[in-house]
């Protein structure tokens, strides 16, 4: 067999291997194909380099001038020489070719015997159609780079169902169910061809959270851990509950200026038209609320110590911990708005006798919500003349008055006195019952000072599709609670930061009504 015949067989041999891959294919199956294509590749790169070598050597003898008999030519030295030159070209342009990350074109030109300035001409026009904007068209890279995508899928699966056995586990997690923190750091370096024999514990941690894993590879790690403490701390957001949704307005804002609404009041009177036929120009009654957001956050470390010491707090409690106080901050900043009783842009504090919310002190029952009801309803608009006829959708109690609450507006029978039996239309409203009403708020990042509460107080509050109660913004694009991730710069690691950009205004004190109680 010739080595032109048996180039051909290992480049069919290696061709086959690589089809050998399917989508389907299990990671360690994968592995083990991948290897045996490297071998073939090597065997391949062997006999191009002999095929090279023994064409030069050929050349040399065609052009060498006709000697005398009585010279022989030294053949073993011409041979050394053109091995010599043909190694020099192949290992440059095959480092040229690496570095660019593009050895399949490499062994095209050295199986060409281009030249090491004819490859960095062509190698200059491939990446530049590489950095093109991308198309439909898939290129054989991408299948590899799918396999490292549901490769990293797996371990995050595998490691998310670590941080909670709750969540459902997919044959793909499966192959990686048992591993620890330090496993899967060693399987994403060797995935991107990082040899982790003879590398420490330390190293291999080192190396993984690296975004350039300083081996020549691009590390996934950091991005599978970001994405897991993502998820966890979604979840603990989602989870923690927050009783004033129902009441609220929410709303974005383009940035952290000050927020200036318009609180338009109703529409101008009509007038009576006299037999002249003139029409008088009326004009809407405006008022005006100021605010602005402000940026909270907090900042996670997963250190090498995090990977080494298999510590899964990092990516389970501490993240869950830090979604649930994200969506107990939006909360304090509501609720901070009515227990406060701030100041408004009309100069009087939200409860006040100006603004007719204050309720005639009594303690919760049939009559005292009876009459604080008609107040509401009796609320004027901006001009001071026209009814609104509001009516109230919630009543929201401490917790320390939820059991009343509920007794007497569900109750349809009292032994001993009729008139404690709610209407029809008073069950109807829907009951709120939050602690910080009992509690107050001494959150630092949501108030200045803390507020105190009261276990007596209660509200009615109207629906904010009729009326503005307490609005709540979010800058655009970042609803809730919003993750980044970063190479470490005070810690050796990652470094995770939680923000949330919020802020909450009461906008319009009609809609709401306070009775201290008794």
């Amino acid at each position: 067999m010739t080595l032109r015949e048996k180039l051909a067989l290992l480049e069919k041999r290696a061709a086959d291997k690589l089809a050998e891959i399917k989508d389907d294919t299990a990671a360690d199956a994968a592995r083990t194909i991948e290897k045996d294509h490297e071998g073939i590749l090597a065997e391949i790169a062997e006999v191009r380099k002999q095929i090279a070598a023994a064409d030069a050597a050929e050349d040399a003898t065609r052009a060498a001038p006709r000697q005398d008999q009585t010279q022989p030519v030294d053949v073993d030295a011409a041979i050394r020489k053109a091995l010599d030159t043909e190694h020099k070209r192949a290992s440059e342009i095959r480092t040229l070719a690496k570095e660019a990350g593009e050895a399949e074109l490499g062994d095209e030109h050295i199986d060409k015997r281009s030249s090491v300035e004819n490859f960095r001409s062509a190698l200059l026009e491939k990446m530049m159609k590489r950095e093109a904007p991308a198309t439909d068209n898939r290129s054989p890279a991408s299948v590899g780079e799918e396999h490292h995508e549901k490769r990293a899928s797996a371990m995050r699966e595998a490691l998310a169902h670590r941080a909670d056995p709750s969540k459902p586990l997919g044959d793909g997690g499966r192959e990686y169910r048992g591993f620890s923190l330090m496993d899967m750091a060693r399987e994403s370096l060797e995935t991107r061809g990082v040899k982790t024999r003879g590398m420490s514990r330390d190293e291999i941690a080192g190396a993984a959270l690296a975004q350039r894993s300083g081996y020549g590879s691009t590390s996934d790690f950091p991005i599978i851990l970001g994405n897991v403490v993502n998820t966890t701390l979604r979840a603990g957001y989602e989870a923690a509950g927050q009783t004033f949704r129902p009441l609220i307005r929410e709303t974005t804002v383009a940035d952290f200026k000050a927020i200036n609404r318009a609180q338009l009041g109703e529409g101008p009177a009509f007038d009576k038209v006299s037999e002249s036929g003139e029409f008088k120009r009326g004009t809407v009654a405006e008022g005006k609320e100021s605010y602005k957001i402000a940026t909270f956050g907090k900042v996670i470390a997963i250190t090498r110590q995090v990977i080494i010491n298999d510590d899964m707090n990092a990516f389970s409690r501490i993240p869950q911990l830090m979604g649930g106080a994200a969506a107990q901050l939006e909360s304090d900043l509501v609720w901070a708005q009515i227990l406060s009783n701030p100041t408004m842009g009309d100069g009087q504090t939200l409860f006040s006798a100006p603004h007719k919310n204050v309720l005639t002190a009594a303690a919760f029952g049939v009559a005292s919500l009876g009459k604080g009801r008609a107040q509401m309803a009796k609320q004027v608009g901006l001009d001071g003349k026209t009814v609104l006829n509001i009516r109230p959708q919630f009543l929201v109690v401490p917790v320390e008055l939820e059991t009343t609450a509920e007794q007497v507006l569900k109750s349809t029978f009292f032994a001993d006195d009729a008139s404690k039996v709610a209407t029809e239309s008073m069950r109807k409203l829907q009951i709120i019952a939050e602690a910080r009403l009992d509690n107050g708020i001494s959150n630092p990042a949501a108030v200045s000072t803390a507020i105190a509460g009261s276990t007596t107080a209660w509200y009615l509050a109207a629906s904010p599709a009729q009326v503005d109660t307490v609005e709540l913004a979010y800058l655009e694009g970042n609803r809730g609670v919003y993750i980044e991730t970063r190479q470490g710069f005070d810690v050796d690691g990652l470094e995770v930061k939680a923000r949330l950009d919020v802020g909450a205004k009461a906008m319009d004190h009609r809609g709401l009504a306070k009775n201290a109680g008794a």
